[in-house]
């Protein structure tokens, strides 16, 4: 059985021994369960702000206060989406009908069939899970598409961009999978959406994994979905999200940041076009095509062992490569005024104008984050602005500045006319000397910092002409 467990199950029947009953039957599969005798009571349960979410009402038709059709009718009219079963001793086909036709689920008539009660429940609780998931996932796919109207992703003219559009169109026109490479925050996952948009699956959903997010316990679950009873905490069978996907666009993100355990189910689901969820014995038929991203060097992982040489080849078939923002600094001006219009719309005010000292020192920036961290260098300048116009000074300061790294060392070099064997004896002395300073002249906490014998030490103290106190 497939039923949710937990579930809480109001029965209103004004009849004792069928509250008693049904109380003691689904109380046994695991649901909580709650009786009132009559209509009022039923009402007055549902309209409980406090009171946990009722998951089914087991409704009498014949009540001793309000008719059930009629108390059928007030919790559909409030609103309520509570799936309800009626139940009666005197039903008829009529009664029946009408209770279908004004939104009750099943109708069941008595004597009970203990074991048609506890199927009805099972299939009508599947059935609104089903629907919820359906819904979700309706719901998903059209946020999507309006993030991707707003989000306009591949924004920008310059060279680099004008190639990846390019790549992006013919590779989205294709059914080949595609493994998008590139520096965090430079739009991966912007250009995995505008994969998808530009394919003969647009119309279909795209459902997003990412590896580094989920923990390694639960990836598979997650990918593959999960039955009842499969593992401590499935309590009802799941979809994943490879199969949510089926004739859409799964996109793993940081497939580098997922294990091998987990790298081999992918390698075999890519291979046989069918998934297993945890806890299954059979397989089930898939149509996704694969996107997958990573900020990582995938060959030098496939070199120490850490990544599938045979999954990178399975991934890669077209590589794409996301540029920097470094490596399109003429595309910072168009970026930033989209970011600027698009914060204002969700504040409600009109967009500001961006000064063009604003915008030189924004080119001028080097952006390590880059394009996420330059939105929020622009949001956090909007924020802090009011005024109809941002100029430079309005502009958070540049972190990179604030931190500059110091300048490396010096690389040693021979002075003119120097032998190796005259450099390194040259060096000898300034470390030895620097040393025996650092320790106030004694020889063997000199030797114990440079982890020699202090007889070596003071052999080469003597050949260098280095005089040092003596122990």
């Amino acid at each position: 059985m497939t039923g949710t467990r937990s579930a809480a199950i109001l029965v209103c029947d004004d009849e004792p021994g069928i509250r008693r009953t049904l109380s003691q039957v689904l109380a046994d599969e695991g649901y909580h369960v709650e009786t009132v005798p009559d209509g009022r009571s039923a009402l007055e349960r549902l309209a409980d702000p406090a009171a946990p979410a009722l998951a089914l009402l087991f409704l009498d038709v014949w009540l001793p206060d309000i008719d059930g059709l009629a108390v059928l009718d007030q919790v559909r009219e409030r609103g309520h989406e509570l799936p309800v079963v009626m139940i009666s001793g005197h039903g008829t086909l009529e009664t029946a009908v009408q209770a279908v036709k004004r939104g009750a689920e099943d109708f069941l008539e008595k004597p009970l069939s203990l074991d048609r009660v506890l199927l009805t429940v099972e299939r009508v609780l599947e059935r609104r899970r089903l629907a919820r998931e359906r819904d979700a996932l309706r719901q998903e796919v059209a946020s999507q598409r309006a993030r991707l109207d707003e989000e306009e992703p591949l924004l920008g003219s310059g060279p680099a961009m004008t190639r990846l559009k390019e790549e992006v169109r013919r590779a989205g026109a294709s059914e080949a999978r595609v493994l998008i490479t590139g520096e965090s925050g430079v739009g991966k996952e912007l250009v995995a959406r505008a994969l998808h948009a530009a394919s003969p699956r647009a119309a279909g959903p795209f459902v997003e994994v990412n590896g580094a997010a989920i923990p390694d316990d639960l990836i598979e679950s997650e990918l593959f979905g999960h039955v009842k009873g499969s593992f401590t905490g499935a309590t009802e069978d799941r979809k994943g999200k490879w199969e949510l996907a089926d004739g859409g666009t799964l996109f793993l993100d940081e497939i580098g940041d997922m294990s091998p355990r987990t790298q081999a189910k992918i390698l075999r689901a890519i291979q046989d076009n069918r998934i297993a969820r945890v806890g299954a014995t059979k397989t089930i038929a898939t149509d996704v095509r694969i996107v997958a991203a990573t900020n990582r060097d995938l060959p030098r992982m496939i070199s120490a062992g850490a990544f599938r040489e045979d999954l990178y080849f399975r991934l890669a078939v077209v590589p794409v490569r996301v540029p920097t923002l470094a490596e399109r600094t003429e595309d910072v001006p168009v970026l930033a005024r989209h970011f600027a219009a698009r914060l204002a719309r969700r504040r409600g005010r009109r967009p500001p104008e961006l000064a063009p000292d604003a915008l030189a020192e924004l080119q001028r920036r080097r952006w390590p984050g880059n394009v996420r961290e330059l939105q929020n260098v622009v949001e956090r300048a909007l924020l802090m602005c009011d005024r109809p116009v941002v100029t430079a000074a309005d502009l958070p300061p540049d972190d990179l500045a604030l931190v500059r790294p110091a300048a490396p060392p010096a690389e040693p070099d021979l002075a003119p006319g120097q032998t190796l064997a005259e450099a390194r004896e040259a060096f000898e002395r300034r470390i030895l000397s620097r040393v025996l300073a650092e320790q106030k002249g004694n020889v063997s906490r000199a030797a114990e910092r440079l982890g020699l014998d202090r007889t070596t030490l003071h052999r080469k103290l003597k050949a260098l002409g280095i005089e040092a106190e003596r122990d």
